[in-house]
């Protein structure tokens, strides 16, 4: 009497198992997150907060979502070329910037030595705002679950850079507050004289 529940459970388990392998061979194994924030400051006070891996610390959200990560810096660890390592409870990963011009940083991740992330942040400025463009893409490559780890990622990452382009924005609007301040406090002290 138990044997024929127990074949009908076994049966569905196998079926449910290999409708999962199936929907996740169709789901697309790539992702992207675009977001955009305007930061009310100059990009001479936004970009060095992006191009230089010592500043990071101050607004990138990743201590924050993994405690357990470390990262060590490269040389160099800004501009062009500079580059970064972590590891923590989710993996381990590379991060190095492949371009810098005046509005625009490109940057490649690798993660656990195979995971392939290109990005880029672009600049805008217009009327002392800054329009930050950030761009996210990359491709999974775990056998069988591909689909379920690009959606899995995409959820990932579309939090935590809106989480660290708010840190951005909050670092580099102080930062031009406290220049802008010391520009002014300069000028007094110059026309008193």
């Amino acid at each position: 009497m138990l044997i024929k529940p127990l074949k009908i459970l076994i049966k569905g388990v196998l079926l449910l198992l290999l409708v999962l392998v199936l929907v996740g061979l169709i789901l697309p194994q790539s992702y992207s997150v675009n977001k955009t924030i305007e930061i009310n400051a100059n990009i001479d006070a936004v970009k060095p907060l992006i191009t230089d891996f010592n500043q990071w610390q101050k607004w990138s959200p990743w201590e924050k979502v993994d405690p357990s990560i470390r990262f060590t810096l490269g040389e160099p660890s800004s501009g062009l070329g500079a580059h970064q390592s972590w590891k923590g409870k989710w993996g381990y990963g590379e991060m190095i910037i492949t371009s810098v011009s005046q509005n625009k940083v490109s940057f490649n991740i690798l993660l656990n030595a195979e995971h392939i992330i290109r990005g880029t942040f672009n600049f805008s400025e217009q009327n002392g705002i800054v329009t930050l463009i950030f761009k996210i893409n990359g491709q999974t490559t775990a056998p069988l679950i591909s689909g379920y780890t690009a959606i899995l990622s995409e959820y990932v990452l579309r939090n935590t850079v809106s989480l660290g382009l708010n840190n951005l924005k909050t670092v580099a609007q102080l930062s031009h507050s406290q220049r802008t301040m010391h520009s002014h406090d300069s000028q007094d002290s110059t026309s008193e004289n």
